[in-house]
């Protein structure tokens, strides 16, 4: 081998220069070496003629041989080497070393480094293999988080996880522009190098950025954000729209990247995954494609199961999620409460607990926070929200206040155990009687019908506390859950209560039947966002059991609560100026409903329609008791022009239908006239 040794020295730059000659010509890996620089493409050639030394050495063995090539192989293959032009291009390989070696080398000791060539081969060949079978089984993990995805924030966290498991990337990151097209990293943070490729693409004056007319636009993540297509850069060294950042990069060995947009077909992006690669050509390798097209297609089926308000507000820095995380658990944590108004007592009994996070000067709401929180950031905070109320409840209580609690459990809570052990625990703590707590579960996609949520409802029913499906109508499937699901409460999304114009009646209409609902189900109903005296009283009208919403209190400390709970009237003030227009027009929702009653009985609207056109008294007492139900008191004045409105909208209700154009338009006359008339 000593022979072999001398032999290669002296010509092993020969031969590689001629192998890499023949390499060029063909077509796919020119594509890659072309891509390299000339101190690069030395290097790689001082490392063959490195290889072609450690194989002969004779202390060389098996093991040693074997994880020399599968590292090497490796390589080859995270590169982008093609597998089929690698093979060709072995047997090139060979053919030039024995064209320069017979002769000067003894047959056996030249069959014997053809040997361990074949064995370097079979080595490097398997780690194409593996390579491969670790693709697929980041693909199978990422298409169970797909289909396992309940927020947009822990999706991206989970994501970033499995990818950093996969050694072929070099740094794997994720973000999404603001509305000024500046990009932003939100998640990556699972190791060194992902912190570094972040910390680098935002360390310069001018940050990465989507827009086209952008200096920093131009770039892969500007080209993918605005296309939705994969974007790719094949070598950091030769890039000229990656020079601002290039000596970082290259510094801490990033050589290429792909974008690949998180969207649905056809509709602009959600996010951007960024892939990094140590090696020039990363990501144009027909292997690679091909896993990065699968990869592609994944990430936009995600899309169409967030929710669609999750995800799609500001994008949070990945440093300002990890300082709020840190918050969260440090007791930065502050819990506010809005009393909730019983419409029957005019009491309030029921407080609910709303987290806000101290971040220096400023307070923030959950509606900033908490969709930047990761999955074990949010048992955190619940863990201390519950046990910070409950232990408020219990100082409220020494003073003399008794008060319910509620409180928000996240969907996760359905699918995570250790909710209803934090729960428990913070009950057996207080010493709180369970049925003092209501737990408010938001309408969400993520909460489903399966087994295992149910099973994990009715630990918490088991327990005592007393559940609430909070927004109702906020997603699209309420209705169902609300009639499978054991709920106690139902909080009607204070969208319904936004009433304007035209649709103020229909608003109505809506909630009346949504509260209808719930009572056939035997489940009280509260209205949110109750922000003015009209709208509360028109709740009340409606039958709704409770109301919640500035009207009766904005979110207070529990030092103020106790204030609050002194000076809150025993019964509701007297109104000089009488019912406004909402109340009104909620009397008339509940008259509509009378007159279905009446419109209902076979043969009673005809002779109820004789009995008014004739002025004549009720022949019975069904009559009686239709007429009865026509009543019109608080929703016009009484007067000619009030009775003449009411009979229209009697006579074509029973007659046309409430879907006829006449009875729509006295209903317009209607709401005209209650808009005119001012208070009652």
């Amino acid at each position: 081998m000593q022979t072999l040794i001398a032999a290669l020295d002296e010509h092993a730059v020969l031969v590689v220069n001629q192998f890499y000659d023949e390499l060029s010509r063909l077509p796919k890996s020119r594509c890659i070496l072309d891509l390299l620089s000339a101190d690069e493409l030395a290097r790689f050639k001082r490392k063959q003629i490195q290889n072609f030394l450690a194989l002969a050495d004779p202390n060389l063995s098996t093991d040693d041989h074997a994880a020399m090539a599968l590292r090497i192989g490796r390589m080859h293959a995270i590169a982008g080497l093609d597998k089929d032009e690698f093979v060709r291009s072995r047997s090139m390989l060979h053919e030039q070393l024995y064209r320069q070696l017979a002769g000067r080398v003894g047959g056996e000791v030249l069959a014997q480094y053809a040997a361990l060539l074949r064995s370097d081969l079979a080595w490097q060949l398997k780690a194409w293999r593996d390579l491969q079978d670790a693709q697929q089984a980041v693909l199978l993990r990422v298409t169970r988080l797909v289909w396992e995805a309940r927020s947009y924030t822990q999706f991206i966290d989970d994501l970033i996880d499995v990818l950093a498991s996969h050694d072929e990337f070099a740094a794997s990151v994720i973000g999404r522009a603001d509305a000024n097209g500046i990009f932003h990293f939100e998640a990556g943070s699972g190791g060194t190098a992902n912190s570094d490729l972040i910390s680098i693409l935002t360390s310069q004056a001018e940050t990465v950025a989507v827009r086209a007319d952008h200096p920093r636009g131009l770039g892969a993540i500007g080209r993918a954000w605005r296309s939705g297509n994969v974007e790719r850069i094949e070598d950091y060294c030769t890039d000229p729209l990656v020079e601002q950042w290039r000596e970082l990069l290259m510094l801490q060995g990033f050589r290429s990247s792909v974008a690949i947009p998180i969207a649905a077909p056809g509709q602009s992006p959600l996010a951007l995954l960024i892939l990094a690669s140590a090696y020039p050509g990363g990501f144009v390798g027909t292997q690679q494609a091909a896993f990065i097209d699968l990869l592609h297609t994944l990430l936009g089926c995600v899309v169409m199961r967030i929710p669609t308000a999750d995800g799609r507000r500001e994008a949070v820095p990945m440093s300002v999620r990890q300082r709020w995380a840190a918050l969260v658990r440090t007791g930065a944590v502050e819990l506010h409460y809005q009393p909730l108004l019983n419409l029957a007592t005019w009491q309030a009994g029921r407080v609910e607990a709303l987290a806000r996070l101290r971040d220096g000067e400023r307070l923030l709401g959950p509606d900033v926070f908490l969709s930047a929180l990761g999955s074990d950031d949010l048992l955190a905070l619940y863990a201390f929200g519950v046990d910070r109320a409950l232990a408020d409840r219990e100082r409220w209580q020494r003073d003399g206040l008794d008060l319910d609690i509620s409180i928000n459990l996240p969907p996760a809570a359905l699918n995570d155990i250790r909710y209803f052990e934090a729960t428990h625990a913070a009950l057996s703590a207080h010493g709180c009687a369970s049925t003092k707590l209501t737990l408010e579960v938001l309408e969400n996609e993520s909460l489903s019908l399966n087994q295992g949520q149910r099973a994990i409802l009715e630990r918490f029913r088991a327990l005592g506390v007393l559940l609430a499906q909070d927004d109702l109508g906020s997603a699209h499937s309420g209705l169902a859950r609300l009639r499978n699901l054991p709920f106690d409460w139902v909080k009607i999304d204070r969208q319904f209560a936004c009433f304007s114009g035209d649709g103020a009646l229909d608003a109505l209409r809506l909630i009346y039947q949504i509260t209808r609902l719930g009572h056939a189900l035997g489940k009280r109903v509260l209205a949110e966002g109750i922000d003015t005296v009209d709208q509360l009283n028109a709740m009340a009208i409606l039958g709704a059991d409770g109301a919640q919403g500035y009207v009766v209190a904005k979110p207070m400390d529990a030092a103020h609560l106790r204030d609050w709970m002194a000076t809150w009237p025993a019964r509701p003030p007297a109104t000089s100026h009488g019912e406004c227009e909402l109340a009104r027009l909620a009397r008339f929702v509940v008259w509509e409903e009378r007159i279905a009653l009446v419109a209902a009985v076979p043969g009673v609207a005809q002779r109820l329609l004789g009995t008014l056109d004739a002025g004549r008294e009720p022949m019975d007492a069904v009559d009686a008791f239709a007429c009865s139900l026509c009543g019109f008191e608080g929703i016009l004045p009484e007067g000619e022009r009030g009775d003449a409105l009411r009979l229209t909208l009697l006579r074509t209700r029973l007659t046309e239908g409430h879907n006829s154009k006449a009875y729509r338009a006295a209903v317009r006359e209607l709401m005209r006239a209650v808009a005119v008339a001012g208070p009652l």
